[in-house]
């Protein structure tokens, strides 16, 4: 088995196992797909995909063959009569290397990645075509498109409804948390419930003002109790010793004061004595 067939192999099985169709387009002019007696060549692309998944397609180039195309994305016009008439028309692909093995991968998607990349918007046509010729592959007139139809048409499928945003946005006001949450800063007018309706559960929005003297303990009130009896003990007994220590302090400043007094008077009359002697 050549390499070509287990590659082809290899993304065949993965198409297939995969929910995005990945389509497998062998562009020669031996592809009874161009037949004129068949509507092969019209491919429907994006059939029941999620809004992120896009069908893909694989073209793959002739290959040891005289066949060189060059595949242009035109309008629905230049489809019909084989001619690209824009002065800077949308290449696909070029397949110009018959020796070697080449494809080209197109996604579908409605936006591309690049800049200048292809978008595939749905709800939209889009035609390829081939007007290369065995001697001239840039030809953009006739050739292989009105030689052998070579031209394909991918109808992108229209974007699918999804689920209503205010069938969502219901089912979340009509919950019991949501109903709180707008409540909780306000009460109702009534306050008589029925037992059919939802209960709504109402949270405040601030704390409570706290009054020290009334919420905050430091200690419990059986220690406040022992630390108050403590308290008194304790001033009372410190009182009774401060009492006895001023009297203490007292008695000795008075006694030192007596004895400095008579020192003070002792001298004075030595120096009086002095005095009289030296007169």
């Amino acid at each position: 088995m050549s390499s070509i067939s287990v590659l082809v192999t290899m993304m065949l099985c993965i198409a297939s196992t995969s929910a995005i169709q990945t389509h497998m387009v062998y562009w020669n002019s031996t592809n009874p797909i161009f037949r004129i007696d068949n509507t092969d060549h019209i491919v429907d692309v994006n059939q029941g995909n999620l809004p992120w998944e896009y069908d893909q397609l694989n073209i793959i180039c002739p290959q040891n063959s005289r066949e060189q195309h060059v595949i242009y994305s035109v309008s629905r016009e230049e489809f019909d009569s084989c001619r690209v008439t824009s002065p800077r028309p949308k290449i696909i692909a070029i397949c110009n290397k018959p020796e070697t093995f080449m494809y080209f991968t197109i996604t579908f998607r409605s936006f591309s990645p690049t800049p200048g990349g292809m978008e595939f918007k749905p709800g939209q046509n889009y035609y390829l075509i081939s007007t290369s010729t065995t001697r001239d592959i840039h030809r953009r007139v006739g050739g292989f498109c009105s030689s052998h139809n070579m031209k394909m048409i991918f109808k992108v499928a229209e974007k699918e409804e999804q689920p209503s945003v205010n069938t969502n946005q219901r089912m979340i006001y009509n919950s019991p948390m949501y109903t709180a949450l707008q409540t909780s800063s306000r009460r109702p007018a009534s306050t008589t419930t029925t037992t059919t309706q939802i209960p709504i559960y109402y949270y405040k929005s601030r704390t409570p003002a706290v009054h020290t003297s009334d919420y905050i303990y430091y200690y419990s009130p059986r220690d406040l109790v022992q630390l108050k009896l403590a308290a008194k003990k304790h001033s009372k007994y410190g009182m009774h010793d401060n009492s006895e220590n001023e009297t203490f302090r007292a008695a000795r400043l008075t006694s030192a004061s007596v004895s400095v007094s008579a020192a003070s008077c002792l001298l004075v009359m030595a120096i009086s004595g002095l005095v009289k002697i030296l007169v």
